[in-house]
């Protein structure tokens, strides 16, 4: 299963280090794509598109600077047009905290495709 991970730098929320870390706990349930991590094409925008569209789930993170990036709107209505599940998670600055809610939901979300694929 390819995770596609939506996120905005724009909030100390979210960090590179702080990727790294969902990254790692979204490898438990698929392979994850991060752009700032694993975009190392030279055309960055197309390889974005192309992973959202290989992507069978987008992780949202959620934070309040979200709604201003003109990337993660791209990001979100591009999961819509492809009919790609999208999972908002609200972020705080508890770090820890919101690493176990993502790891929670994942497993919710697991369950629920495949409960429909059955």
């Amino acid at each position: 299963m390819n995770i596609f991970i939506s996120y905005t730098l724009r909030d100390e929320i979210v960090t590179v280090d702080y990727l790294k870390s969902v990254s790692k706990i979204v490898s438990n349930y698929g392979k994850p794509f991060v752009d700032i991590i694993d975009n190392k094409a030279k055309d960055k925008q197309k390889f974005v598109i192309d992973q959202l569209d290989k992507a069978d789930l987008v992780l949202l993170l959620s934070t309040n600077s979200v709604s201003l990036s003109k990337w993660v709107k791209v990001e979100i209505d591009r999961a819509n047009q492809n009919n790609t599940p999208v999972i908002s998670i609200p972020l705080n600055a508890d770090q820890a905290m919101s690493i176990g809610y993502i790891e929670a939901q994942l497993r919710t979300e697991m369950k629920r495709i495949r409960i429909i694929r059955e």
